[in-house]
């Protein structure tokens, strides 16, 4: 959500300078510029280059990384904050996707921990039930919800195919089932739209030019409400909902608000004031929304546990928040919360 942000520049332009020294030694070598012995040499100093990852993997998820002649993986060692127990999330390093998770978990060491941690604990009240992930991107949450619940259904909802193409193979190779995955968009109304696909950060693509960057292509996106998937997919219950469309999560859950109001899922959902007003409305709109539904907002304290939210102001530094239903969450409320103010 906001850490990815950090890393996209310089790990971008890193890339390119090698890619261009390794083609430009190919090419001289095969040219007859330069012999066998100085290009052995000098493709040395790039191969070199690996050894520095050790450093960076020591302090990392990513316990190891992968070249074939095909792909570039990246292998993450996770564990569930609860049993402990350990698992593998396998991800494939895409070129030009720098504000990638495992770019940034390779770089920063981890990814959103705190929301993950809160995440789990919170899908282990419903080892067995359904998680849609809206805006999955490349699939951090699906395979690690996935991963500590097997027999929870998830939906994947990713709107941008080449997006869509990722996360199917993140999925594939990390041998997921009970996932369906659906290249369309959740929106207040059944329609197709135009997309500003980023192609340094994937994830901050969006329906608004949220970075007016060079790196972004327009393309087109189909859309569909919420209610109207749910109905269509005799959907018989929503455990939880992570929402995560950069800024128009409002929409989201306009489309979907009888559904919310029927099934009472949780609802993590990101909420920034700088994207939302590229959409015309205030975060506290969302607030407000899901409050017809009975829903009451908080925050991560601390890790494990969450404190009672109110209202966005010029002062709020969060920017995830988790939305429960002080009748069907009772129990997770009175494990987590500091302190139940209902």
């Amino acid at each position: 959500m906001r850490r990815r942000e950090r890393n996209i520049y310089t790990v971008k332009n890193r890339e390119e300078k090698v890619k261009i020294r390794i083609e430009e030694l190919r090419k001289s070598y095969i040219n007859g510029d330069i012999d066998v012995k100085s290009y052995a040499q000098r493709l040395f100093e790039n191969y070199e280059e690996l050894l520095s990852y050790r450093e960076l993997i020591k302090t990392s998820l990513v316990h190891s990384i992968v070249i074939n002649e095909k792909e570039v993986l990246f292998k993450m060692c996770c564990a569930s904050p609860l049993s402990k127990e350990k698992y593998e999330i396998v991800m494939v390093l895409y070129r030009k996707d720098s504000g990638a998770v495992n770019n940034t978990i390779l770089s920063l060491g981890d990814y959103e921990p705190l929301e993950l941690d809160m995440v789990s604990r919170i899908v282990s009240y419903m080892k067995e039930g359904v998680f849609f992930d809206v805006g999955a991107n490349l699939g951090w949450y699906t395979m690690n919800v996935k991963k500590q619940n097997p027999q929870m259904k998830i939906y994947a909802f990713e709107p941008v195919t080449e997006t869509f193409n990722k996360l199917n193979r993140n999925v594939e190779l990390n041998k997921l089932e009970k996932v369906d995955m659906y290249n369309i968009g959740l929106y207040k109304e059944d329609t197709t739209l135009k997309f500003y696909y980023d192609i340094v950060a994937s994830g901050a693509s969006s329906m608004q030019n949220l970075r007016e960057n060079s790196e972004t292509r327009e393309i087109t996106c189909k859309m569909e409400r919420l209610d109207d998937f749910v109905n269509c997919h005799d959907i018989r219950t929503i455990d939880f909902v992570k929402c995560d469309v950069e800024g128009s999560e409002l929409f989201v859950y306009e489309g979907g608000i009888e559904s919310i109001k029927k099934y009472k899922p949780v609802i993590f959902s990101e909420m920034l004031r700088k994207w939302s007003a590229k959409f015309g409305y205030h975060p506290n709109n969302i607030i407000d929304l899901l409050a017809t539904a009975g829903y009451q907002c908080f925050v991560i304290k601390e890790k494990g546990k969450l404190r009672k939210f109110h209202r966005v102001d010029e002062e709020t530094i969060e920017t995830n928040y988790f939305f429960l239903h002080p009748e069907k969450h009772a129990e997770i409320m009175q494990d987590l919360v500091e302190s139940v103010d209902c």
